[in-house]
Order: C-alpha cells, then structure tokens, then sequence
C-alpha cells in the first residue's frame, strides 16, 4: 500500500470543515509537486450540494490557480463527503478520476480522500480519524487496463501538533507551501528573536525524522531582505514530539554573530554518551542558492557562504478565509491570466481545449475541422506523427487503424514511450491524442487493411471526409486507394524510401488521377533514374531501413499540410485552403521529396538552380490510364466489392482489378 504524507494541520482542516457537516462537502488538496504529500486544503464552502452529489464551484477554480501561480503547490485532488455506510468512491468519482488524470498528465496519481461520519467502525490502513469523521485515503492512476483505484497509507506529519507542543500559538493561516533553494516544503512563522528580525521553521514532509531549518531575516532593508539559513540541532534519541520543543530551548534565543555560529552554550541532555543536541543559538548556519538565478550547474553549497542578499522563498499563498458575508457569485481571474484549474481539475476543460486548439492559428484554420473525420490507416513512425498533428491542428474526429504492437525500435522515430511497448500501435496514439484534446472522437480498429470486408470499409469511408493511407504495405495502399477513389473520397499517400532520404506524396480527389496510375507512371518514367524501392516480393511491405526521424517528420508535416488543406470548405482561410489550388488546377497530384543533398534525379533538374542543398520537392503532373479500373473510363470502373483483398500481394490484387475490368467492359459491349 502506496504512503500519502498529510501535514496534520490539513487533517483538522478536514474535520473541521467537511467533518461537522452532513454529507456531501468537499473541497480540493494540494501540495508538493511529484511527490505524494499533502500540505494545503480549500474548502469549497459555496458549492451546490445536495445529499448525494458534490459538484467543485468557479471559486475553487480560481483559488487553486491563484495558490499554484504564487508559488510551488500543485493541485493534488479532491477530498469530499460520503453517507455515513460508503467510505470509498463511487463509479461516478472514479470516471471523475479518469478524466481529471487523461487531461492532466502531469498530476500522476489523483488522491481522492472520501470523508464519512463513521466513528464506530475500526479503522484499517487507509484510513484516520478526527474528533468528527473518519477520513479513507484512496489514490487513482492510469494503467495499461485504464484507470486502477487503490487504498492509500496516510502518513500524518505532526508539524502543528509539534510547535504547540514548543508552547508556540498557530492558525491554519500561517503555513505556506514554500522552497528552500530547490527543496520544497512548509514554512511558518516563529517569534521575532532579540534584535527583532522576523524568523520562520521550514519543515519538509519527512519531518519529524528530518530537522527543520531555521529561517532569518539579516536586515529589513529593500524588498528582499537578506536571509541566513540555519539547521536546527536534532536529537533521533529523543520522543519525535519533543524534538522539536528540545531544539528551539525554552526562550528561543537569538542567533550568534553573523557568518558564524552561535555563541556555543553548553549543550543540553550531555551524556557520557555523546553531546546532547544543540539550542538553538548555536544553530549551524547552511547555505542556498539564490532562488531567482538559477545557473546550470548547482555549485557545491557546502562552500558557500550561507547569505543571500535579495533572495526569494517562493510562497503559495494561504486559502483565504470565506467570510459570512462574502459573496457567491464566482470572482473573475486577474486580468491577462486564464484560470488554471481549468486544466489542473477539469472543469470546463473541454471548452478550454477547443478554444487553445486555435488560439495561435486564429484565421488559418478553419473552425469547420472539429465535425471533419479521417481515417488514418498506419500510425508507425509517420502515422503516429501526422495524428498528432491533425488533432492538434483541430480535427475532431479520427479512426486510427493498426494491427502491430509497440516494439523497443519504434521508440526511436515514433511518439511512443516505454510503457507503450506490447500495446497496439492504434490504442496507444489513441490514448496520447486524448490528453491533447479530451473531447477528441477516436475510434481504433486493430485488424489490417485485408481483415476488414467491403461493407465494413464502406460503412467507414462513407463516414469521413478524407482517408490517409500511411502504411509501408503496397497492397494496403491499392486497396485503400480504390476504396477511397470508388466512395469519392479525397485520399493523401505517403511513402518513404531509401532510408528516408526521399519520400513522396501522393492525393487524390474525385476526377484527379487515382494512386495507382500516379505512382505507376511516374515510376516507369523515373525508373530510368535509379529509384526502385526495394519491397519483399511475398508481402509487398517496404523494407524497414535506419532513417532519421527529423527526415521523417519532414515529409509528413508537408503531408499534414496537404490532407489540411484538402479538408478545408471552399470559401475558408486562403492560406491554408488554397495551399493546393494550383495543384488540382494543373493535375500536380504527386509531390517527391529529398531530405539529402545529391540524392535521385534532383541534380539533375535543380543542379542549374543557386542556392541549392537538401530539403527539395518537385511536384509531378500525373495523368489517368484510360483502362484503369480505378479512375478510367466511368462506365468500366470496377467495384471494389467485386473482389475479396485478404491474403494477396500488389501483383494479385491488379490482376483482380483488371479481370474485373474486362468483364464489366465484356458486358457492356454486349449489350450494345
């Protein structure tokens, strides 16, 4: 069972708060950034709430952005109130969970509280008391089967209980999440020593088995005064709750000269043992880097000298108090900052996201690419790729199709990550593409191209405004062109070769030169140049070669620009809309690409031009066979439905295609 660190002054914020009231309150947790600790807590005292539903307010909102833009304290999850027989989540929380962790990716473990009444029932691991309610700990995160809620171990750090017990007087106002140099932690205030210089206790999570640090004010002069940074003596031989209490001595006094340590006055509990632990006025001064510069390599503090003129502790503000006759209507964001719990909670977060998708492309991208739909075929290393791209372009709607798995070598020149090794290429974008946009309509087909039968092709083409073809499978892409060419469906092909130092690019729309006459062609003409990928003979699969991914992104950013601007309405953004005008207009619907100086036939058509190096493209015309099943004559076209694709190679499947062909051309001339 996972450990959650609680500071206890957040435990009795939660009893006092949600604990005294019935069923259902709540409010958010926060705390230190990567690390399971606990040390703020908002109570969302104007949410709407009803005996069986809590739901988080606009205030919260901007309370938990205000804190987490002052200073180190992030967002952690919501605690709230259960009837008094259901101290765990519901179904509903736990989508709740799934949401919030699929939108915020960094947040890596959503701790999720549930606070009931029960005071009668033994407690087990998960789960603490206050005077008013029982408190059960659970932790939600992402796993390979989706979302796994497990208990959670409470770890109470007993900061507030510790200075009460030094006889100091606290408010839950006074902490404040902070950093000591790169260490985060709590702060709060101590008494003003002799000379009048304000002081303060920074303790980190591992408190009270960790000392806390004493922190002083040298001077008052400018903004940021000087601080000096001392550790307190620390006594392991002594009860955890008195440790404290033994370290600052009965009257606290003040620190020694300065650069220095205190004036050493004999050591308390001294035993024949060892020397008992240190009072506080011979503190041992420690240094920290200053806070606002930070270099690239942190020097050795231990030489460092322990002032630091004008440096900064980074403080997350305290919740404010709700005061009785505080308004309820939510309070507006300052000016110029968005409000960040839409991203850290999930509130509104979908209509936030639709809103950034275009916030820097204003008047490029048609708004119009949220309802359009495209089939992907392939997501390896161009696929993968280009999906992104689109989504984050705006398109609402994708079926990603991909039988393979994730393999150790596709981490090299794809998006995906360890984890993702053993998943299915398809489900695994699918699952990133989600956390780029959380209102993204995808839909995943782990089967291949020839698996799939006409009717369920149809009913997936006739559904979209545009299909991609990026497989390395020769077939897979015959098969999708005609497909595509037959159901009147723009299509954009893109291949690599010889290990990405050249690819090509290759639309189609209704009345252009289909695929299969552009690529076939064209490379007849062009064979006589040295260009042949090599593919296998029973497959018809390109050879997998080393390729650089910059290469390889090269090509399919031009493709993504393509399949953009195919998806474009007339009348949209000319920049984008009418990047293939003049294209269509000529019959240029082949683009080949070199990524690598000298490479193919492009010295020899721009080795006249200056300026010339790598990253060329040259756009082809390409023209229609008259007897090409695909895009010939309209009455001889044949139906893709006429053939079955499964388990045949490039060569098979033309030969299909042109029986099916002659027949129906034997037919019409029969009945004429």
């Amino acid at each position: 069972m996972l450990p959650v660190h609680v500071f206890d002054y957040v435990i009795d914020q939660v009893g006092r708060d949600i604990g005294r009231t019935r069923p259902e309150q709540g409010g958010a947790l926060l705390g230190l950034r990567g690390r399971d600790v606990l040390t703020a807590f908002v109570h969302d005292a104007r949410a709407q709430v009803t005996r069986v539903e809590y739901s988080n307010t606009a205030w919260l909102l901007d309370e938990i952005g205000r804190m987490e833009e002052a200073g180190p304290i992030r967002f952690k999850g919501i605690i709230h109130s259960h009837p008094a027989r259901m101290p765990r989540p519901s179904q509903q929380d736990h989508r709740e969970y799934g949401r919030t962790l699929e939108a915020v990716p960094d947040l890596g473990r959503y701790i999720a509280p549930i606070v009931t009444h029960d005071l009668t029932t033994p407690g087990e691991r998960h789960e603490l008391f206050t005077d008013t309610a029982r408190i059960s700990f659970f932790g939600a995160m992402w796993t390979e089967r989706g979302v796994r809620l497990e208990p959670m171990r409470p770890v109470v750090v007993p900061l507030a209980a510790a200075l009460r017990h030094a006889g100091l007087s606290w408010s839950d106002s006074l902490p404040l999440t902070t950093r000591v140099g790169t260490v985060p932690g709590v702060r709060v205030p101590l008494p003003p020593g002799r000379s009048g210089a304000r002081r303060y206790l920074f303790a980190t999570a591992d408190f009270p088995v960790a000392p806390p640090l004493l922190l002083e004010e040298a001077g008052a002069d400018g903004p940021h005064p000087e601080l000096i940074v001392r550790e307190l003596g620390w006594d392991p031989r002594i009860p955890e709750q008195d440790r404290l209490r033994e370290a600052l001595g009965a009257g606290t006094p003040a620190p020694g000269p300065r650069g220095k340590g205190g004036a050493g006055q004999p050591a308390r509990h001294a035993s024949a043992s060892g020397p008992g632990p240190e009072p506080l006025s011979a503190t041992r001064e420690l240094p920290v880097p200053d806070t606002r510069t930070p270099s690239p390599r942190t020097p050795d503090t231990r030489i460092q000298d322990t002032r630091i003129q004008g440096a900064r502790i980074a403080d997350a503000p305290a919740p404010a108090p709700l005061s009785p006759d505080a308004p309820l209507t939510p309070s507006a964001p300052p000016p110029g900052r968005m409000r960040r719990l839409v991203y850290r909670v999930g509130i509104g977060r979908r209509r936030a996201a639709r809103a950034g998708l275009f916030a820097r492309t204003q008047g490029l991208l048609s708004p119009a690419l949220r309802d359009a739909h495209v089939v992907l075929v392939g997501v390896g290393s161009v696929g993968s790729y280009l999906a992104e791209v689109l989504v984050r372009s705006g398109v609402g709607h994708l079926t990603l199709v991909d039988p393979d798995r994730v393999e150790p070598a596709n981490l090299g020149r794809s998006l995906f990550g360890v984890r993702d090794i053993g998943r299915n290429k398809a489900k695994a974008t699918a699952r990133r593409l989600r956390k780029v946009n959380p209102r993204l309509k995808v839909t995943v087909i782990k089967r291949d191209v020839g698996a799939l039968d006409y009717h369920q092709w149809y009913q997936r083409i006739s559904d979209a405004q545009l299909v991609v073809a990026a497989t390395d499978d020769n077939h897979a892409q015959q098969r999708l062109n005609h497909l595509s060419y037959y159901l009147r469906r723009p299509a954009v092909f893109i291949g690599l070769y010889d290990g990405a130092a050249g690819g090509e690019i290759v639309f189609t729309t209704p009345g252009s030169p289909c695929w299969s006459c552009a690529t076939g062609g064209v490379r007849e003409s062009l064979g006589e140049l040295g260009h042949q990928p090599r593919t296998d003979y029973g497959t018809g699969r390109l050879f997998a070669v080393p390729g650089l991914l910059t290469d390889i992104h090269h090509l399919t950013a031009a493709a993504a620009k393509v399949v953009l601007a195919l998806l474009h309405p007339s009348g949209g953004p000319d920049r984008v809309g009418g990047f293939l005008t003049a294209p269509l207009q000529k019959d240029l619907s082949m683009a080949l690409f070199a990524m690598e100086p000298d490479h193919w036939f492009f010295p020899r058509v721009l080795g006249e031009a200056p300026g010339q190096h790598a990253f060329q493209s040259i756009w082809l015309r390409t023209g229609r066979r008259p007897d090409c099943p695909v895009c010939g004559e309209l009455s001889l076209r044949s139906d893709p439905g006429e053939y079955t694709a499964r388990k045949q190679d490039e060569a098979e499947l033309t030969r299909i295609q042109k029986r099916a062909y002659q027949e129906r051309r034997r037919r019409q001339q029969h009945r004429h």
